[in-house]
Parts: structure tokens; sequence; C-alpha cells
């Protein structure tokens, strides 16, 4: 058994989970491995063009295909799963017991113009309405706050 192995099999005997933020220039990880062990895998962000990367701006769908492109991610399944890490998957992340579109969550929502969430994310297409926490906070692209 390789170390990569031994050590995923350890993250998942210990229950440690791995957040990231998508830096450029990262070795890829072994995120398969990781669900394909129940290891949580949180997509976040940390800056927006700060001192670190001139590259952020808050958009999880960004950080979503950041994660999507050095990682191989092509498939449907796959590309669900970038977008899931971003959002659904990163409830325990964010100190959330819920984090989806479910009676008792939040209400954060993005809608944009889409087939489904794979074309979201590969299109990339502008925000129409952000919701957070039940209000609008951008309409077309415009903020409202």
């Amino acid at each position: 058994m390789s170390r990569q192995q031994d050590l995923l099999d350890g993250c998942e005997d210990a229950g440690i989970a791995r957040a990231t933020v998508v830096p450029p220039r990262t070795a890829p990880l072994p995120w398969r491995g990781m669900r394909d062990r129940g290891i949580p895998v949180g997509l976040g962000t940390d800056g927006i063009r700060d001192l670190w990367s001139p590259y952020g701006n808050g958009d999880m769908l960004r950080i979503a295909l950041g994660f999507a492109r050095p990682h191989g991610l092509r498939t449907d399944e796959e590309l669900a799963y970038a977008v899931d890490s971003s959002s659904t998957r990163a409830a325990g992340f964010a100190h959330r017991r819920v984090h989806d579109i479910v009676a008792g969550a939040r209400a954060d929502i993005v809608l944009v113009d889409a087939e489904n969430v794979q074309d979201a994310l590969v299109h990339s297409p502008r925000r129409r309405i952000v919701v957070g926490g039940g209000r609008v906070v951008v309409r077309d692209g415009e903020l409202q706050v």
C-alpha cells in the first residue's frame, strides 16, 4: 500500500477533513481517494485580491472551477462534486448544520442562467440574483446592500 493510501486511511480513521482555498501552483489533492473514504473536502475562499493572491473575488463557482481544472474533473458527476464541495458539502466547514436549499437552511442562493450545475460551473454565467440570509444582495450584477 502506498504512503498516500496509508495517510488517507489514517485521516478516515481519525475523522480528519480537508478544506482548501485551491491556491495556484499547488499539487492536486487525492480527492477521489478522499471522496471514496468519505473524508470531507470543503472548498472556500480566504481573501479577495489580498496580499497573498490577486485572483480572489469571493465567487464560489470560480473556486469550484479552480479545483476542477487541475484535478482533472471531467464527468458530470465529478463536476457536480466540485460545486457541492464549495456549497452543500461545505456545511461543516462553515459551522452550519445545513447548507442547502431546504427548509431550515440560511437561505443563501445564487441564481444563474444555466442548464444545470455543470453548465453553471464551466460557463460561469452572470449572477442574476444573489440572496444572502434571505435578502437579495446582488441583482443583475449590481450590489444591493
